[in-house]
């Protein structure tokens, strides 16, 4: 499991910095345009694979998998030091997506695999904020020390350190017949899968300009930095409750977490300070993070197999990269139309979550 955990952390390597990336870049000459689609290429090339990793199961070798994938991230990273601009830094960050979707996707299936998933999907979230954290608090040193190239060398020294783990990927034993759900209708689970779709769809479109946000308030780019390092620690306490899923209720935690995501980006149409600004993301993150394992935990409950735990993980992913490209256009209308969006998104989440009969509910019942 922790091995699986490894792998997650340096497949979300750029996902989970992304809002101080944007800044960084576009701070290293780089257009707003620009860096908003490579990070929807990166998401969506991350998409991509875990779709395709969710298609092929076990057929293929996981490690194999694994090291192709891990060497594709290192590459794309190591060619991205020298190219920031233009077409071809688009297609190396597609590149980069494609790598890291493969490595998410095993990581995540890898995890679904253990006794306790709420337990675990909840650690294992803790464990990608605190490398979020410590990496998006350090982007503005880094960069300035080793330049926008010097992040891109650091992140595929990342990539690459991943090899070592591949003697601890497990791989499930071959199956005759693909894991299907044992209690419920094909129709729940679908709702949950949109579910989790519309969810990472909001997260995505405002995700990636949180850091824009917050400068064009007039923050000064330290302040924002800082900001999201604190609201990264704060996603920790979040993930933990997810991790309580049993006790309390799915369904509950759904409504804390959706409220959470959807009062702080409300209060951030209005122009706020450092503090107000830190306040929000922090709530907002924390039930982010909560929301996240939750959500996938409960498709580990129904599958134990990892195949639902892959189909959620691509679904994560698509939104994830379908949400900056929403977001893109709308930049030049202001941010109220992107957080709006998002709420929106939120809101469609928790409502298919509540009106589905068998999946969210409390007690250890919703984990049949």
């Amino acid at each position: 499991m922790l091995a699986g955990m490894a792998l997650v952390v340096i497949g979300m390597q750029v996902f989970i910095i992304q809002p101080g990336l944007v800044s960084v870049l576009i701070a290293g000459g780089a257009g707003e345009s620009i860096v908003g689609y490579a990070a929807s290429a990166e998401i969506f090339g991350i998409a991509l694979s875990t779709i395709a990793a969710a298609s092929i199961g076990t057929r293929l070798s996981w490690k194999w998998l694994a090291g192709q994938a891990l060497a594709l991230m290192a590459g794309a990273n190591l060619a991205s030091a020298v190219q920031t601009t233009g077409e071809a830094f688009l297609l190396l960050r597609l590149l980069a997506g494609l790598g890291a979707g493969i490595v998410i996707s095993l990581g995540y299936a890898m995890v679904g695999m253990a006794p306790d998933p709420d337990r675990s999907f909840g650690h294992l979230i803790i464990a990608v904020l605190a490398y979020g954290a410590l990496g998006i608090f350090g982007l503005p040193a880094a960069a300035a020390l080793l330049g926008t190239g010097g992040v891109f060398v650091l992140l595929a020294l990342m990539a690459a350190a991943g090899l070592g783990l591949l003697g601890l990927v497990a791989q499930p034993a071959p199956v005759e017949r693909p894991t299907e759900p044992q209690a419920g209708s094909r129709a729940s689970l679908n709702m949950l899968l949109a579910a989790i779709f519309l969810f990472f769809l909001g997260q995505g479109v405002v995700w990636a300009f949180l850091s824009l946000i917050g400068e064009r308030m007039g923050i000064a780019p330290q302040a924002v930095a800082n900001g999201l390092t604190i609201a990264q620690l704060a996603g920790i306490p979040g993930a933990f409750a997810a991790s309580l899923g049993r006790r309390i209720g799915h369904r509950l935690l759904i409504a804390v977490g959706t409220i959470g995501c959807v009062a702080p980006l409300a209060v951030m149409t209005m122009r706020l300070d450092a503090v107000g600004y830190g306040v929000g993301i922090s709530i907002f993150n924390a039930a982010a993070n909560l929301m996240t394992p939750l959500l996938v935990a409960i498709v580990a409950g129904i599958d134990r197999g990892g195949r639902l735990v892959q189909r959620a993980a691509a679904l994560q992913m698509l939104g994830l990269a379908v949400g900056p490209a929403l977001s893109t256009p709308l930049m030049g209308h202001g941010f109220t139309p992107i957080l709006g969006l998002s709420i929106l998104l939120f809101l469609s989440c928790w409502l298919l979550s509540a009106l589905n009969p068998s999946r969210t509910g409390g007690g250890k019942a919703s984990n049949a």
